[in-house]
């Protein structure tokens, strides 16, 4: 090979992967089930996803690495995804007492709440090249956001719902964000792929590093611990906001087979396998106590039970520790080239979502706990069994399947029309604990549509998808771990979601 061409060909791979390290960090995603990335690339997001069997541009690094050994040049590109989560909660969130009389703890019920409108980015890129190297094995080297999450709710009005007899002050102390969850796992990965047997199979596998970012904000109606007049109604349950900030790294693998039946039909079989990620990080507290002035007066209270009647803003920090538990994956995959211009593509999957179960977090090293001296000169903690207690966001999900169905035509040299759409079935279909952190309300439907120009060497591509859920009403309160904490949250839930996918790829 000229030497030369060698070198243009390395430096261009040097740029690619300097690009690659810095666009990824810090971006947000739209999602499939549960909290899985929907895919990268406007060919296989304008075929609905169903690209394993195809798998012949960068992107097959995400859907079946063994495609990398059919792509016939060097490629170089990058896209970004960009979404708007429209999903609205009308909040139920209410206990009756005996004479039927309504209590929902400050929040805003009987009210459409809408999450916070962002228009949210996924950037993803990647370079895929043929090396002299193992009979001309082909390499490549990727980065793309496989899990994702990004969303938040404000539901805590005391004024707006008459809630002022717990503390008048408590709707100016709430953070802004009661409830968010943003969740980033970037995979880097580099890939090797090669053909077998005449050309008729190849195997292809991806070796990930990946990163994981967390935010999670929530907020937890805690029993008063204390007796008597001083936990009854309103003073029952004291709210408790969190803000947990987080990061972590781990490893991945992602091996796929592609075998050609004959020239027309391909096959593909990939399986995806995310270890599990310990993050850690630090964590903010507010505690608003509750204001009752008829107890706060009496004589011969403990430190720890005026703490509970003084109606303070207690607000303190720690370090936290946390397992995100991904779930693997298994797909096969079909492409069939219909005529020289239309391939069809069916895909399925199914994804191991009991393995994730929520966060459970683990605090430490407590920084401006309220404290009070006594008579000696000793300072002692106050409450500080009730306010340093580990909390737990547990999920019982199911393992879930998706069906992706699309079509590529080649119009002429210059334009390419994409089409598709898939079924995708929810993890969290047979249970009644959805909460606003995770607005997966059942199976849903994509409709995806694109076009890709051919210009000389470069492919720009556009795609736009629709995310249909359906409609969910959920009544009971739910406490999995029988900790006294609701782990759901009681509403009428709507969703939809919509993305638009550029895409730009040039081949040398």
């Amino acid at each position: 090979m000229h030497k030369g061409y060698m070198e243009k060909r390395m430096r261009r791979i040097g740029i690619a992967a300097s690009v690659l390290m810095v666009v990824l960090l810090g971006s947000s995603s739209v999602l499939a089930s549960g909290f899985e990335n929907t895919g990268l690339g406007t060919t296989a997001r304008g075929m609905g996803g169903a690209f394993r069997a195809v798998a012949d541009d960068w992107t097959a690094s995400y859907y079946n690495p063994a495609g990398y050994a059919y792509v016939v040049d060097n490629q170089l590109g990058g896209n970004i995804g960009l979404f708007s989560n429209r999903h609205e909660i009308t909040a139920d969130y209410v206990e009756y007492d005996a004479l039927g009389n309504p209590y929902g703890w400050g929040m805003v019920n009987d009210q459409s709440i809408y999450n916070f409108d962002r228009i949210l980015n996924n950037p993803a890129a990647g370079f895929v090249v043929r090396l002299p190297i193992w009979g001309e094995t082909v390499f490549g080297l990727s980065g793309f956001q496989r899990f994702d999450y990004s969303i938040g709710w404000r539901f805590y009005s005391p004024e707006a719902t008459d809630f002022r007899a717990y503390n008048d002050s408590a709707d100016a102390w709430a953070p802004s964000d009661h409830y968010r969850n943003d969740l980033d796992v970037v995979a880097f990965q580099v890939t090797a792929s090669r053909t077998f047997m005449e050309e008729k199979m190849s195997l292809g596998l991806g070796l990930q590093l990946l990163r994981a970012d967390l935010v999670f904000a929530d907020m937890t109606l805690r029993d008063n611990p204390m007796d008597g007049f001083i936990s009854a109604r309103p003073y029952d349950r004291v709210p408790e906001f969190t803000n947990n900030q987080g990061s972590g790294y781990g490893f991945g693998l992602n091996f796929g087979m592609m075998y050609r039946l004959n020239e027309k039909l391909n096959f593909a079989i990939t399986a995806q396998w995310p270890f599990d990620i310990t993050l850690d990080g630090t964590t903010d507290f507010r505690y608003i106590m509750p204001s009752n002035p008829l107890q706060r007066d009496l004589v011969n209270m403990s430190q720890e039970e005026l703490l509970y009647v003084s109606g303070e803003l207690v607000n303190f920090q720690s370090d936290f520790e946390t397992k995100l538990k991904l779930p693997p994956s298994m797909s096969l995959g079909l492409a069939y080239d219909v005529t020289e211009k239309l391939t069809v593509a069916l895909d399925a999957e199914y994804t191991l979502w009991s393995r994730y179960e929520g966060f459970e977090f683990a605090y430490s090293n407590f920084v401006n706990l309220p404290t009070w001296v006594d008579t000696n000169g000793t300072r002692y903690t106050i409450a500080e069994d009730f306010l340093t207690t580990d909390l737990s966001n547990p999920t019982e999900w199911d393992n879930a399947g998706k069906i992706a169905l699309g079509m590529r035509y080649h119009l002429n040299d210059v334009v390419t029309l994409l089409g598709g759409g898939s079924a995708d079935q929810s993890p969290s279909r047979n249970t009644a604990q959805i909460t606003p952190h995770f607005v997966d309300t059942g199976d849903k439907y994509s409709f995806n549509g694109g076009v890709v120009f051919h210009i000389n060497q470069w492919d720009l591509g556009i795609v736009q998808s629709y995310i249909s859920y359906p409609d969910r009403s959920i009544s009971d309160f739910t406490d999995l771990n029988d900790d006294g904490v609701f782990d759901n949250f009681p509403g009428d839930y709507k969703a939809d979601t919509y993305e638009t996918v550029l895409s730009i790829t040039h081949r040398f």
